[in-house]
């Protein structure tokens, strides 16, 4: 009874182990009022409401990154259309805002490829007050399944790749709540990150390791 005990903790943590390394971390976009140190969004020409920034080589290394802008136009961005590059557009995607009602997201696949670069693509974000309920949108894209040699594994972003926005401006109320977008001279912060398992699935799998050896060595010298 002793040892079928011990082969169903076994059991138990090994699961919770290749659970937890199975998961590969799910790419999460968040964008959140006030960010940090700004880089100025562009200000449309006259009688135009659109204008595009590109960020020159912005995702890191890891394929993540921060990005952080000020409106320094007389109008309120009331939408944001984000547009960044990966080698892999089958991962699942996540997107939310503090200040925008609207998250969408959709995955623009490379119209001419071969071999992995067929799982290569665009993804875009898009942050508006389309249909403005006064609560923060969030959006989310399943993953797309793979089975084979050649499914991507890329995680993330395109290293030093470029990041696009086309932001529109509108003279929007500021209420007190959400959602009013980006208001002049506020500041931003796009975040891209990795949506990995809390720290306390880890602590309860070492707790159930450590549980696991205490129980085996009582048993030995019992």
């Amino acid at each position: 009874m002793r040892r079928f005990r011990a082969l169903v903790l076994v059991s138990m943590v090994l699961g919770a182990t290749s659970w937890l390394l199975a998961d590969i971390p799910d790419p999460t976009i968040r964008f959140t009022i006030p960010g940090g140190h700004s880089t100025d969004l562009c200000i449309p020409g006259k009688g135009l409401a659109t204008c595009t920034d590109t960020f020159v080589e912005a995702i890191g290394e890891n394929g993540y990154a921060t990005i952080d802008v000020h409106n320094a136009n007389q109008f309120a961005a009331i939408e944001m259309d984000w547009f960044f590059q990966t080698d892999n557009l089958n991962q699942a995607f996540f997107a939310t805002s503090t200040d925008f009602s609207d998250v969408t997201l959709t995955r623009h696949f490379n119209d001419v490829c071969e071999g992995l670069s067929c799982f290569a693509g665009t993804l875009e974000v898009d942050f508006s007050l389309a249909n403005n309920e006064g609560i923060p949108g969030s959006d989310t894209l399943p993953g797309i399944p793979c089975a084979g040699d050649f499914c991507p594994t890329a995680t993330g972003f395109t290293p030093f790749s470029d990041v696009q926005v086309v932001t529109t401006y509108a003279q929007v109320s500021d209420p007190p709540n959400c959602c009013d977008g980006l208001q002049p001279d506020e500041h931003g912060s796009l975040t891209l990150s990795a949506d990995v398992p809390e720290p306390g699935s880890f602590v309860l799998l070492l707790g159930s390791a450590g549980l696991l050896a205490v129980k085996n060595r009582f048993y030995r010298h019992t």
